[in-house]
């Protein structure tokens, strides 16, 4: 019961869909592919095949099946142990799977766990099937790093987010360093502009090793069989993606930073402001500032946040956007 205690919102989204008979044929449930998002599919696929009136009873025969991924009409696909992979055949069978009547007539579905898992093949693979679902069928796919995937593929399938990829120790790894970077803006000359944006480079630097670190272990130690080039291809994509989620939170937290001294410039009430707690170094650097001066700050956050999606080195793009914050630049 914790994925329906946890999120709430989420888990009353899909009750609803059940009840009024408007399910999405496939679903990506973001979070912990063997934590929150693992058990949101368990009480998804409860939802569907309990047998009790009030849904999911969690003691029925289905109930307990679908706890120990044994019910019939259900099908688990997960990385293959050596390759670290979802192949392109495993996806076959699930098409084939789904394909036939269900042997107790109700709903058939499929959970991928660990979907960034896919390699090219087998994302392909799936298309068909999203683009053609058959009827009564759902598929759940888990990931915590939902930006590997196909945009074809996320375009097809309603997103539940149950939590961000970047939670516990990741976060408080660079959250009050950054913080501490936004309270010495603006630099005061180009030497300054380096320094904040080096400090900001090497502070990605160090979320970048301590994820990949993360994430490698998730995969536990490696086996003497294992094909390594395939192995780290696939390190990578998910450490990336991880990546570039605390990238967009690091912007975020950027363009709210800024927004709150527009708002201090422009004399407008503290109870719209984003940082409260740290009103007197905001108001500091507010006097710094006319309401001109603010509102470009914003845009060039906003445009060192569109260009890291380009191939500039992320040293260029920041050097540049913090020598623009230099005030009259």
């Amino acid at each position: 019961m914790e994925a329906i205690d946890l999120h709430a919102e989420a888990w009353g989204g899909i009750r609803n869909s059940y009840e009024s008979g408007r399910l999405a044929h496939a679903y990506i449930i973001v979070g912990s592919p063997r934590g929150n998002a693992l058990a949101f599919a368990e009480s998804f696929l409860k939802l569907l095949h309990c047998e009790s009136v009030e849904k999911p009873c969690n003691e029925c025969k289905n109930c307990r099946l679908i706890e120990s991924h044994k019910y019939v009409d259900t099908l688990w696909i997960e990385p293959k142990s050596k390759s670290r992979q979802i192949l392109a055949d495993d996806i076959r069978g699930l098409i084939r799977r789904m394909s036939q009547t269900s042997f107790d007539g109700g709903w058939k579905a499929a959970v991928i766990v660990a979907a960034d898992c896919m390699n090219s093949n087998s994302e392909n693979a799936l298309l068909k099937t999203l683009e053609e679902p058959p009827p009564k069928s759902v598929l759940l796919l888990l990931t915590d790093s939902p930006q590997a995937l196909l945009p074809t593929i996320i375009s097809r399938c309603q997103k539940i987010v149950l939590s961000d990829v970047q939670t516990g120790a990741e976060g408080e790894l660079w959250h009050a360093p950054l913080m501490e970077i936004l309270g010495e803006l603006p630099p005061a000359d180009g030497l300054g502009a380096s320094r904040l944006a080096g400090k900001l480079k090497v502070l990605l630097d160090v979320v970048k090793s301590e994820i990949a670190d993360a994430v490698e272990e998730e995969f536990g130690s490696t086996d003497e069989a294992l094909d390594e080039s395939k192995l780290k291809e696939i390190l990578d994509a998910r450490t990336n993606a991880r990546l570039k989620e605390v990238q967009a939170d690091v912007f975020r937290i950027m363009l709210d930073w800024h927004r709150d001294i527009l708002i201090l410039v422009s004399k407008v009430s503290d109870k719209h402001l984003l940082f409260p707690a740290n009103r007197s170094v905001l108001a500091k650097q507010a006097n710094e500032h006319t309401q001109v001066s603010a509102l470009q700050a914003i845009q060039r956050v906003e445009d060192m946040a569109m260009r890291f999606n380009l191939n500039i080195p992320a040293a260029q793009i920041f050097d540049e956007a913090f020598r623009k914050l230099v005030i009259g630049s």
